[in-house]
């Protein structure tokens, strides 16, 4: 895939996609990991590991929203783009997927918008946060979780859009960016 990033935030893509990609695949060993000792704790030894749904749904949260940011960069979100199998025009192409990521960033950035308002609700309501009910984890991780995750889908998503904008309509662009035909 070529993304055609701007020079002074390409050290910063860099550096998200490689925490995120540490991130994503150390969560998911945890999370294999805590469940293989649950099983093994729950039908070996009849025993329970106490309250562990309740910080593994908050890691489950963030590779949720990560993992999307992540298909987000890499754009590979399961889209419904039947028009475009339709369409033979690398240009016509080009223009309809450019309104298409337009939008996506409009939605985006309203997204954004709205995990801040939670996140800001979560934060104002401090030292009273919400908590779960077992170890007491404030509600605030997950929904940081969502909050990030919305950031970095609307800025990858723009950044395709610029890409897209600067590059215009090539063979190349078509390759990394229109889907094949059926």
């Amino acid at each position: 895939m070529h993304l055609n990033i701007p020079k002074p935030i390409s050290g910063l893509v860099n550096i998200l996609l490689s925490i995120k990609e540490y991130f994503l695949a150390v969560a998911s060993l945890v999370m294999a990991s805590v469940f293989f000792l649950v099983v093994i704790l729950r039908y070996l030894f009849d025993a329970d590991l106490f309250a562990y749904e309740e910080w593994v749904l908050m890691i489950a949260f963030w590779l949720y929203f990560m993992g999307a940011a992540m298909g987000s960069y890499q754009n590979t979100h399961v889209k419904a783009d039947f028009l475009l199998s339709l369409i033979d025009n690398v240009r016509t192409k080009w223009i309809v997927i450019n309104i298409t990521l337009f939008i996506e960033v409009l939605i985006g950035l309203v997204m954004v918008y709205w995990g801040w308002l939670m996140l800001m609700e979560e934060v104002s309501a401090y030292p009273n946060w919400q908590t779960t009910t077992g170890l007491g984890l404030p509600f605030a991780i997950p929904k940081l979780g969502i909050f990030l995750g919305f950031v970095l889908m609307a800025f990858y998503t723009a950044l395709h859009l610029y890409s897209g904008l600067r590059d215009g309509p090539s063979q190349a662009w078509e390759e990394d960016e229109a889907p094949p035909h059926i």
